[in-house]
């Protein structure tokens, strides 16, 4: 009797029987926001100092790129609204966009830039003027998504591109099924892709060169990028988020496969520890198994989560506690080809050298 195989059974062994072959991998790292500045660190609270120390660290990490989030939180920073209408930006947001991307070129990083973000946390409520906003943009209803294409992804990708070699690329939209599951989209998944198409579309159309995905998170991460979810929208890479304590990366042979199959790049964007212990040694075992797998599978960049983080309850994650860098540090070094610097020495003392390497 003939056995007949599934085709995701079949992508499976296909997966599994290749031998991925390790490459350069681009370590980078998550800021997003200044910590005590969410939704306010690019217009009203800019501190240049800040940004220059995260670029520094990002440095001295052996990171050559820096993932930043721009449009923060349930108002979407620096967007002018008229009633439900987003008729601009304020110019302030722009200036500081430019003086962001002069001190990360002062420093040798390129900026992963995401432009917004789909989760809508539970303590934000739903039937605001700011949720209607996020609604009527996302669907595009009254004309209100290709409004906020011209009026406010327009000037941003100006400035974006006066310098194309700062930037590693442009996440549309930071954890798609944030908004999925919020239910933005009547018709979930189906509306989301054409948000998704319409503003790569204009990405590619007003900004030629400019590298755009839109970031896969939550625990189907992986596999709603393996369902599809993420194809036949014009993307030129794809992004997964890992938090995982054996710093594995789940279904990794068949995320680079299909990735590979499709002709396109992937990275991690984000990656960090699952548990909630505050466990320097767990954030280093971590973070050197999954940039050894992430290499070894083929991934083309990795960027932890996060850099500097003062809020009690994600300290885990951040790489430094004040000025003291935690081990988690050197294993980023480490995978960057530098030698590890001394944990305890002042930061005069340390040495910020490290490798750039250019957009996937």
């Amino acid at each position: 009797m003939t056995r007949t195989r599934s085709p995701l059974l079949a992508a499976a062994l296909l997966a599994l029987a290749s031998i991925a072959q390790a490459g350069e991998l681009t370590i980078g790292y998550n800021q997003a926001w200044i910590d005590g500045s969410y939704g306010h660190d690019l217009t009203d609270r800019f501190d240049a100092d800040a940004w220059e120390r995260i670029l520094r660290r990002t440095r001295e990490g052996g990171g050559s790129a820096l993932r930043v989030w721009i449009l923060e939180g349930r108002d979407k920073e620096g967007v002018v609204w008229d009633g439900h209408r987003p008729v601009g930006v304020q110019p302030e947001l722009l200036a500081n966009l430019r003086a962001l991307i002069g001190l990360a070129e002062r420093h040798r990083v390129q900026l992963y830039w995401t432009l917004l973000s789909a989760n809508w946390p539970a303590h934000w409520p739903k039937g605001t003027i700011a949720s209607e906003r996020q609604h009527n943009v996302f669907n595009d209803k009254y004309g209100h998504g290709a409004l906020f294409r011209e009026r406010v992804l327009g000037p941003i990708l100006q400035v974006l591109t006066e310098k194309p070699q700062v930037n590693y690329g442009l996440d549309l939209m930071n954890e798609v099924q944030g908004s999925v599951r919020a239910h933005f989209w009547p018709d979930g998944w189906a509306g989301a892709r054409a948000f998704l198409r319409a503003m790569t579309a204009y990405v590619h159309a007003h900004a030629p060169g400019l590298k755009v995905t839109a970031s896969s998170g939550h625990h189907t991460a992986a596999w709603d990028l393996l369902r599809g979810r993420f194809d036949g929208l014009g993307l030129d890479f794809y992004d997964v988020h890992v938090y995982e304590d054996a710093g594995r990366i789940p279904w990794g042979r068949l995320l680079a496969w299909h990735a590979r199959r499709r002709g396109l790049p992937i990275v991690v964007g984000e990656f960090g520890q699952q548990d909630a212990a505050d466990d320097p040694a767990l954030q280093a075992r971590v973070t050197r198994s999954l940039l050894r797998r992430a290499r070894q599978l083929g991934f083309s960049a990795a960027f932890a989560w996060r850099l500097e983080d003062r809020q009690a309850h994600d300290l885990r994650f951040s790489f430094y506690e004040g000025d003291r860098a935690r081990p988690a540090l050197n294993a980023m070094r480490a995978a960057a080809g530098l030698p590890p610097i001394d944990l305890a020495a002042p930061p005069s003392s340390r040495g910020l050298t490290g490798a750039v390497r250019g957009s996937p």
